[in-house]
């Protein structure tokens, strides 16, 4: 397995894109910038068969339309958090969308412990409510691609709408609590952490601007 990241738009946010030894590769959180997401997956000969959505906030979906048109691959995204893709309105009025978003309608609703196969790497899903409604952290092998629930020392904020600080927290803890031993997490925002470490830290400050 190899993981790219790529910071990309207004809010530097993390982008992933996740290939198997058959350079077959998944797209996670094609925040802004689709020509150079797709420049990346070409130039690395990689062939991407899926777009998984952590949530449904803006800075995480705005070249969503266009990556998916020109590989024409399905979108991915919690059940619950589906409905965001079409809410052009919810979606542009952040102040920094400079090129206006368009509706994309989710091909595949997933649920908590729903699975995706991709050759030799399994994807499962772990529902993480607080940050939006349906916030889904993906989890391969002993990686956690966790959008905006969980960061370094940080948790991400709770103020915009389905935001639930205390519902967040509960998200976190289950997570610390169901999964078994470290794993290496791959936030939405900043740098890269562990589960461990994160295990040793109280979450207990919102940070702002995700």
């Amino acid at each position: 397995m190899n993981i790219t990241k790529l910071v990309l738009g207004a809010c530097s946010t993390n982008v992933y894109i996740v290939s198997s030894n058959k350079k077959n590769a998944i797209l996670i959180d094609p925040a802004d910038n689709a020509a150079e997401i797709i420049k990346t997956i070409e130039e690395n000969g990689l062939c991407l068969k899926y777009i998984f959505i952590t949530h449904g906030h803006t800075d995480h979906i705005l070249a969503l339309k266009e990556v998916k048109e020109y590989f024409n691959v399905p979108v991915i995204i919690s059940k619950i958090d589906a409905g965001r893709l079409e809410d052009e309105e919810l979606i542009n009025e952040r102040p920094y969308v400079k090129i206006p978003y368009k509706a994309v309608k989710a091909d595949i609703l997933i649920c908590e412990d729903d699975i995706i196969n991709l050759d030799e790497l399994s994807f499962s899903f772990l529902g993480m409510p607080g940050h939006t409604d349906g916030s889904m952290a993906i989890i391969v092998n002993d990686n956690i691609f966790s959008g905006d629930t969980i960061m370094f020392e940080k948790h991400g904020k709770t103020s915009l709408p389905g935001g639930n600080e205390k519902l967040l927290i509960s998200s976190i803890k289950k997570m610390m609590n169901t999964l078994i031993g470290d794993y290496k997490i791959y936030p939405g925002h900043r740098q890269e952490t562990s589960l461990d470490y994160e295990r040793k830290c109280r979450l207990s400050t919102v940070i702002t601007g995700y």
